[in-house]
């Protein structure tokens, strides 16, 4: 039996892990209970590495062998990484039942001697993880775990995707995770069609008020005050992450803020969600600082206060996926309330 150390624990699944989850939870859930797979995505922040650990936990404990992976950005350019994670651990139990041949190409790739690469031993390589993952379905159920399948590195994701397009009938399930901005992302449908057939894809939306307050009562933070919560809920989007970032950042301060001032948004928020001014112009930057300055900002009332150029500043920072692009509405509107809080705090105060 081959099972990752961390999934060897009884599971315990937190309360906060699935709040405001509940029913898709039960979803799947019940995908999984009935043999199928899962796709959990979102943007980030949003909660689905724990919902897929809470998942991981309970199905861990059922399945014969258990087969996990956690991508990174600054690891995914080391080919069939992703792939040794999966396999490294059971390389040596699957290797005497492949062909010579795949299994050549198999442990090349995942010992890194010799020059295995999907150019040079495509076939065999694709074929030799289908063969490895039927190996290990004949000898009971196996889960594959994998999170942040975006910064899966291009090798590993191309053979996963290959293998699992062809496990139908097997008692193979995959429980992924990947990071999408949008219903209809170009990520989602990749990774939507590098899944088994059948699987359950379920996006992640952003908690209520109510749910982010039981949020961050869980979280030891139950005692801030209701306007506090309810301008966290307004300035986290609803994103979990964000909104026990923004809750500890408080806990942390000796008194409240006061009506109408930004909250402290930590510097771990700012460098996520700010990450792209820095491909902004010095004026279109200067731009969305006036209009992170009002409640409610129109290209008026930034012709108003001395930026010439709103319209085309705005269109740049929309290109950037700063600001929503809604061309029948008045309002200048940022893609995230995080957005416009974080650059707020980060301007010096003569800025402001």
């Amino acid at each position: 039996m081959t099972v990752r150390r961390d999934f060897q624990e009884p599971a315990r699944c937190r309360p906060d892990l699935v709040i405001g989850r509940e029913d898709l939870f039960a979803g799947a859930r019940d995908q999984l209970a009935s043999g199928g797979s899962v796709l959990l995505h979102g943007p980030a922040g949003i909660g689905k590495s724990t919902v897929l650990r809470a998942l991981a936990e309970e199905y861990g404990a059922t399945a014969r062998t258990v087969l996990r992976c956690s991508a990174t950005e600054s690891e995914s350019h080391l080919p069939f990484l992703a792939l040794a994670d999966l396999l490294g651990l059971v390389l040596d139990e699957v290797s005497p039942r492949l062909p010579a041949a795949q299994r050549t190409a198999l442990e090349s790739a995942l010992t890194g001697r010799g020059e295995s690469s999907l150019l040079r031993d495509g076939l065999a390589l694709r074929l030799a993880v289908l063969s490895a993952l039927r190996a290990l379905a004949a000898e009971g159920g196996v889960l594959v775990v994998a999170d942040d399948l975006q910064w899966l590195d291009p090798a590993s994701a191309e053979l996963l995707g290959f293998a699992a397009r062809r496990l139908e009938g097997t008692p193979v399930q995959l429980l992924c995770a990947v990071r999408t901005e949008g219903q209809e992302s170009q990520e989602y449908d990749r990774q939507l069609r590098a899944c088994p057939p059948g699987t359950l894809a379920v996006r992640l939306g952003p908690l209520s008020r109510t749910q982010v307050a039981q949020l961050l009562d869980h979280r030891g933070h139950g005692s801030l005050p209701r306007s506090t919560v309810r301008e966290i809920h307004r300035t986290s989007g609803g994103n979990p992450l964000f909104a026990l970032e923004l809750g500890r950042a408080l806990a942390e301060r000796p008194t409240p803020p006061r009506p109408g001032e930004p909250l402290p948004v930590p510097t771990s928020l700012r460098a996520l969600v700010l990450s792209r001014l820095d491909m902004l112009s010095v004026e279109a930057r200067r731009t969305l600082l006036v209009a992170s300055a009002g409640a409610r900002p129109t290209p008026a009332l930034l012709h108003a206060a001395g930026r010439e150029n709103a319209e085309a500043e705005c269109a740049q920072a929309a290109e950037l996926g700063l600001l929503a692009t809604e061309p029948d509405a008045p309002a200048v509107r940022f893609a995230h309330p995080l957005i416009s809080a974080a650059l707020y705090a980060e301007a010096p105060a003569h800025e402001r």
